[in-house]
């Protein structure tokens, strides 16, 4: 059950992906005819600083998901009642502290995000809309929740109906010169119907919670729990927040608004085949520190390396054809004169291979509730990320945000935390690097075959791109099935595969 409901996760999120860029391919062109581009890039901006107001949660959400993940595991209902009690009552408290910032956000944006003067009242207006959304604050445990029962799938059906929903009323209003505000009327619209979608799925399968609380909720032992993880979780956020959520600022605020297009819709590819390896782990963790709870360890760790060598070759697959053929992608779907160049490709696509190895690792730490753990090496890698990323853009533009992410990782990451994890759950480290760098050392002849492909077939159309890059991804694929796996190994992934069939058992 356990692996079934992670690799349900995991395609659903592959297949909203899909769907997600095909609708993007043909909106985006048209939001940057009808808003142009400062418009689009002050949206991108903007929602990034709004992003940053959901920190004043002070991590409740992230005390909620390992404390969830364990009561569950325990099979214990009425802490899981408890629990989203509390967090619930917990996010109320700090909903007014969150409004009151955006409020303070909306009276001084145009100030650090320079628009033209004729733009300022609309993106005012527009963040206005955009601090309603964060009314909706206390209805997160719902979402928590089904994370923790290893429902990602939900949650992907969910976000998917959402984009979709923002795209269009995005393109009406646009279309209608609603401008930046336009926009925002669209994002709460999507937040607004996912919310209730969580909201009606929880209630669905978890009807019994509300009635399983007794006694005040403060004084229980759940409410000082979420307490007490919550500064760390707090810390936690800021961090990934100031390392992968500044960098639209950071070109917005140092360069221009307008250079946010080129500098987004470059790494654009890179970052959603990030997401999506990503989820790997954001499918997997659940069951990962279920096996934690129950004293699996050995099991845990087996599945731990395996996980990572998948993630390895997924991102090899996928990034080198993306980084190649990444300024085709780009002129055909929005014109060369926003790309923002080969050497922005390759570093956004190397560190989304390196993010998606460390989110997995970082999400067994996190996810089992030892979030402080984590905490040094996390600061120290966000204070080399965010100093080099101010120096690196004031000296080499569009580049500076992605070098100093990358510098980051390999200074601090990269051998952080699988000292960690480790001393966590005596995961071993040579096994780790072992998993993640023989696909590494693969994708260097498979990136010169790639590179090759290209000059050798220049692409004139969707359709070579698409057919190029879909044969290179599959070759590799195929050759590490053929070679890089061994038969109890496929034979493992054909049995999960099996699984999926309605009415299986395993």
């Amino acid at each position: 059950m356990r692996a079934r409901r992670s690799i349900w996760t995991f395609l659903s999120g592959e297949v909203s992906t899909v769907i997600i860029l095909l609708v993007a391919l043909f909106a985006t062109p048209l939001l940057l005819r009808w808003l142009g581009d400062e418009r689009y890039g002050a949206v991108e901006a903007a929602t990034d600083w709004l992003a940053y107001i959901s920190l004043l949660e002070f991590g409740i959400g992230g005390a909620l998901l390992p404390l969830m993940a364990r009561a569950l595991a325990q099979r214990d209902q009425r802490q899981v009642g408890t629990l989203l009690v509390a967090g619930i009552r917990a996010y109320l408290l700090v909903t007014v502290l969150m409004v009151a910032a955006g409020l303070l956000l909306v009276a001084i944006i145009p100030k650090v995000l320079p628009v033209g003067p004729s733009l300022a009242n609309d993106l005012r207006i527009g963040c206005a809309i955009g601090v309603i959304a964060i009314g909706f604050a206390p209805l997160m445990p719902f979402r928590t929740l089904l994370e923790a029962d290893q429902r990602g799938y939900l949650i992907h059906a969910a976000l998917l109906l959402q984009s979709l929903l923002i795209t269009a009323v995005s393109l009406i209003l646009a279309w209608a010169k609603w401008g930046i505000s336009g926009q925002f009327v669209a994002i709460l619209l999507g937040i607004l119907v996912f919310n209730a979608v969580m909201l009606q799925q929880c209630l669905r399968r978890f009807s019994g919670l509300s009635r399983s609380v007794t006694g005040p909720i403060r004084e229980t032992v759940e409410w000082k729990e979420i307490w007490s993880l919550n500064w760390p979780s707090f810390a936690f956020n800021l961090c990934g927040r100031v390392g992968l959520l500044t960098d639209n600022i950071i070109i917005g605020g140092l360069l221009s608004p307008a250079l946010v297009v080129p500098f987004f819709l470059t790494q654009r590819l890179a970052i959603m085949t990030q997401h999506e390896l990503q989820g790997i782990g954001n499918a997997s963790w659940a069951a990962l520190a279920e096996l934690q709870v129950q004293g699996n360890t050995g099991v845990f760790n087996l599945r731990l390396i395996e996980l990572t060598r998948l993630v390895a070759i997924l991102a090899a697959a996928s990034l080198i054809p993306i980084a190649v053929y990444d300024h085709n992608f780009v002129a055909l779907w929005v014109g060369h004169q926003r790309f923002g160049g080969d050497a922005l490709s390759i570093i956004a696509a190397l560190n989304a291979f390196l993010l998606a190895i460390f989110s997995l690792w970082g999400w067994c730490i996190y996810g089992t509730g030892r979030v402080r753990m984590i905490m040094p090496g996390l600061i120290a890698q966000t204070v080399i990320n965010f100093s080099l990323s101010i120096i690196l853009t004031l000296k080499l533009g569009l580049i500076g945000p992605v070098l100093g992410t990358l510098a980051g990782f390999v200074s601090v990451s990269i051998w952080y935390l699988p000292m960690l994890l480790h001393r966590c759950f005596a995961t071993s480290p040579m096994e780790l690097f072992k998993a993640s760098a023989l696909p590494i050392v693969s994708a260097v002849p498979f990136a010169a075959a790639v590179w090759w492909m290209s000059r050798a077939f220049p692409v004139t159309g969707w359709f070579d791109m698409a057919l190029q890059t879909s044969l290179a991804a599959l070759a590799y694929l195929a050759l590490w099935w053929m070679v890089g796996l061994s038969a109890g190994e496929k034979e493992l992934w054909l049995s999960r595969v099996r699984g999926l069939v309605p009415g299986s058992s395993y």
